[in-house]
């Protein structure tokens, strides 16, 4: 659950369903929504994620504890996410690649997609994962000059 995932990276959080709050809008499902409390700092209280609260880190953190929560709960033969570790401060993008690497090593789950233009060195692989590397550009070191030990362990 959503909430274990957040717990293993320290930080509380509690999701609640949204509903309207007049008796007539309770029919229009529309009105609905699942609404996420978190907080990042033992300082603060629950506050509900939002694009005016949490840094965008703090945001993509959250995302992708909700969007690998919700994996357990539904099922799909794999799963691309797209730059989910910029704006993350290096100590949450290796908290969240080291789940994400424990999730898709498990037997029978989703494959993953890991789209990005970068990743920390020295990260936690497992035999279960591959990792493909495309580089394109004129700025991008040259194949012969690239130091692939300082990112696969």
């Amino acid at each position: 659950p959503f909430w274990h995932l957040f717990l293993m990276i320290s930080f509380p959080k509690h999701t609640c369903l949204s509903t309207p709050s007049q008796f007539a809008a309770l029919q229009n499902f529309g009105k609905y929504g699942v609404e996420i409390l978190v907080k990042f700092r033992s300082s603060e209280e629950l506050q509900a994620l939002s694009a005016h609260r949490q840094s965008g880190g703090e945001r993509s953190v959250s995302t992708m504890l909700y969007l690998m929560a919700l994996q357990e709960i539904t099922k799909c033969p794999f799963r691309a996410v797209d730059e989910i570790n910029q704006g993350m401060d290096p100590a949450n993008e290796r908290r969240i690649f080291d789940l994400i690497v424990q999730t898709a090593s498990q037997p029978n789950t989703s494959q993953y997609f890991l789209l990005t233009p970068k990743l920390l060195q020295n990260l936690n692989y497992s035999p279960a994962v591959r990792v493909h590397i495309v580089a394109n550009g004129q700025e991008m070191v040259k194949y012969s000059e690239w130091n692939m030990d300082s990112f696969l362990i």
